[in-house]
């Protein structure tokens, strides 16, 4: 691809550190604690284009120099979900795709005019892993487009503006907390799903214990719904094999994978 890095920075405890390491690639670790410093050693470099991918650092576009190009990859088909987080916004704003995005740097947050995008359609069967792992393989097919563009221009592309209305996504705290008790199935439903990895997971309080919730299924067999008709919402029905029904607003939920919080 005719890519040449004089110098890598990652994140502290990132994904991309953990590869570097494994890579036996020289970088520079920092936290966001050292952002002013990594953000000073850039202003003196000598390079061509800065690439940024899930780095956290908001650049500061006016102080580069003016022929160095800064490109972002994110995760997701840009104008929509901007943020820090965005892919956990694919199911809580229920897109039915998914996609990546190549990008110019600007002075705001994943608005930069577009080298290269793609988007996928977004099948049922595909849960918060899978689409990181299929987000972050599209990423590597839309930089290596982006980067072809990019050379056949002379890297002296201005892109294409974002078209569309876009959206922001970040995770918060009130975003990850389902409440049996108040919630109807479909809306507790997409809330697991959108944080369903071992990492996050949505937190839950049932009868005095405190879980995080990774995934639920809707119970529709009649007789259980049946049985269990005038259980109050909250309640835990029934206890089995590391699972637990439980009785909400409007049906039953059975907690499939779940971990208790002391």
């Amino acid at each position: 691809m005719g890519v040449q890095f004089e110098h890598i920075f990652a994140l502290k405890n990132s994904l991309l550190e953990s590869m570097l390491v494994a890579d036996n690639v020289e970088y520079r670790s920092f936290d966001m604690a050292q952002k002013y410093e990594v953000l000073d050693f850039l202003y003196q470099c000598e390079f061509d284009v800065l690439i940024s991918n899930g780095c956290p650092i908001l650049f500061p576009v006016e102080k580069f120099k003016p022929n160095q190009i800064l490109v972002n990859i994110h995760p997701t088909y840009l104008p929509f979900l901007q943020g820090k987080t965005p892919l956990n916004g694919v199911f809580y704003n229920e897109y039915p795709f998914y996609g990546a995005t190549m990008h110019l740097i600007d002075a705001n947050i994943d608005t930069g005019n577009i080298v290269y995008q793609h988007r996928e359609e977004l099948t049922e069967d595909i849960d918060l892993g899978l689409l990181y792992y299929l987000s972050f393989e599209l990423e590597g097919f839309v930089f290596r487009k982006g980067w072809e563009i990019l050379r056949s221009h002379d890297f002296n592309y201005l892109g294409e503006r974002q078209r569309g209305k876009g959206d922001y996504f970040n995770r918060t705290k009130d975003k990850q907390t389902v409440d049996f008790r108040k919630m109807e199935n479909r809306e507790i439903q997409r809330r697991v799903k959108s944080f369903g990895i071992g990492s996050q997971g949505c937190i839950a309080y049932l009868e005095k214990e405190k879980l995080k919730v990774f995934e639920v299924q809707e119970i529709i067999h009649r007789t259980l719904l049946k049985k269990f008709k005038e259980n109050s919402p909250g309640e835990i029905l029934l206890e089995y094999d590391n699972k637990l029904l439980v009785r909400t607003k409007d049906g039953i939920l059975k907690v499939a994978r779940f971990q208790k919080i002391p």
